[in-house]
């Protein structure tokens, strides 16, 4: 059956329709490769933070807390704008407010990460630099495993975009408040 079906493969891409639409096969793949490359930030590298990365799950609202820094290397000799930078299609919040996790009996302030926030409006990445910002995203999806992957989406000024998939854990304070609280029951 498979040998069959090899034969009239062969024998329809030796006739000059079958070139064809060898040929037609292969522009539309070349087209589809100098797409994603026009489309792409030139010059620029974006790597997760790994110790910086984390989620947890609000009580009081029933909401996931994200917290994503991405470490980020302009090689053009143009600023780069940053205009969007979008989480698996939830945009960033400004202004994030002071987290706090409870336990049975202790409260634990959460810190943010020490680099540039991402407000929402634009962050410039200088040329030949490398620099640090983090983005603050609120979901409204709760999850109970203690790892979420989603890509991260950068658009530019000029509507170029970037894309990079980070793997965010649980923050491992939240982990331990859990931890006492199932070894109390």
């Amino acid at each position: 059956m498979l040998q069959q079906t090899l034969k009239e493969l062969l024998k329809f891409l030796s006739t000059s329709s079958g070139q064809w639409t060898l040929l037609g096969i292969f522009c539309v793949i070349v087209l589809a490769i100098a797409y994603h490359r026009k489309s792409q930030i030139p010059g620029l590298t974006i790597e997760p933070i790994s110790e910086d990365t984390w989620f947890i799950n609000r009580d009081d609202n029933h909401r996931l807390v994200i917290v994503v820094s991405l470490r980020m290397l302009n090689k053009s000799a143009a600023p780069i704008r940053v205009r969007k930078c979008k989480l698996s299609g939830y945009s960033p919040k400004d202004n994030p407010p002071k987290l706090f996790l409870d336990g049975h009996d202790k409260t634990i302030e959460l810190e943010y990460p020490k680099h540039d926030l991402f407000s929402g409006s634009e962050y410039i990445v200088n040329p030949y630099t490398e620099q640090r910002m983090w983005v603050f995203y609120e979901s409204k999806i709760v999850t109970m495993t203690n790892l979420r992957r989603a890509p991260v989406v950068m658009r530019d000024a000029n509507r170029k975009k970037k894309s990079v998939h980070v793997n965010i854990p649980r923050n491992t304070e939240q982990i331990e408040m859990y931890r006492e609280a199932a070894t109390r029951w």
